[in-house]
């Protein structure tokens, strides 16, 4: 209740561009106690409305990138509670946040790692931005955090399975699997078992190999031939 009352009096005070603006300064305590409290705003919906209309994620790039393991832990938390907003997704991938967020999963420290696999978590709700964050090397990295039992951590498991739920083949491929929640539409393609780590080649290279005596790939396509 106490939380409550105080978020609500820094929304009332227009406290949010103020926080907003301290991301953006060279003092990485300021910084990390600005992410802190927008993250603890962020927990109601109203308020990350309002979070959001100050383009926090634009500014919570520089953080992303600080070689402050403080800032970047709480930076990526902020991704976390604000990248539930498909606006705020779309705002951190234009501005080029992705990227630094993805060398996150990197880390050697526990919390950034895991606070990171949460952003990337959140922000693989949506086609564009885990296509983009696998471009970037999030699904290699993550492959790799889940096969270590000292770096693998609650929400590793789960960013990996978000992601791949944008690429059916390379699921059901790797996991032998799908969820019922997932939707197998025209374009699908059953491979066969590949293992972890082995990326699955796209329909298009795939459909330009000579034939061979290989198990064959089974392929949906709902439309009817042309005439």
């Amino acid at each position: 209740m106490f939380l409550i009352y105080i978020s609500s009096a820094v929304a009332e005070a227009d406290g949010v561009e103020p926080l907003i603006s301290v991301l953006s300064s060279k003092r990485d305590g300021a910084v990390a106690s600005a992410a802190t409290v927008l993250t603890n705003l962020a927990t109601q919906e109203p308020l990350r409305v309002i979070i959001q209309s100050h383009s926090v994620m634009s500014a919570i790039v520089e953080p992303l990138h600080s070689s402050n393991s403080l800032v970047q832990s709480t930076a990526a938390l902020t991704v976390a509670a604000v990248g539930c907003d498909a606006d705020a997704r779309t705002e951190l991938r234009n501005a080029g946040g992705l990227e630094p967020l993805v060398k996150l999963l990197h880390s050697r420290h526990d919390e950034v790692r895991r606070n990171a696999c949460w952003a990337v978590m959140v922000c693989a709700n949506d086609e564009p931005t885990a296509a983009e964050m696998t471009r970037l090397g999030a699904l290699d990295i993550l492959e790799e955090i889940n096969l270590s039992i000292g770096r693998k951590n609650n929400f590793s498991e789960v960013a990996l399975e978000k992601i791949l739920d944008h690429n059916l083949p390379q699921k059901y491929s790797q996991m032998g699997y799908l969820a019922s929640s997932n939707i197998i539409l025209d374009g699908f393609y059953d491979y066969g078992k590949v293992k972890r780590g082995i990326k699955l080649l796209p329909l298009e290279e795939l459909s330009a190999q000579e034939l061979n005596d290989r198990r064959a790939i089974i392929l949906v396509n709902t439309k009817a031939p042309e005439a």
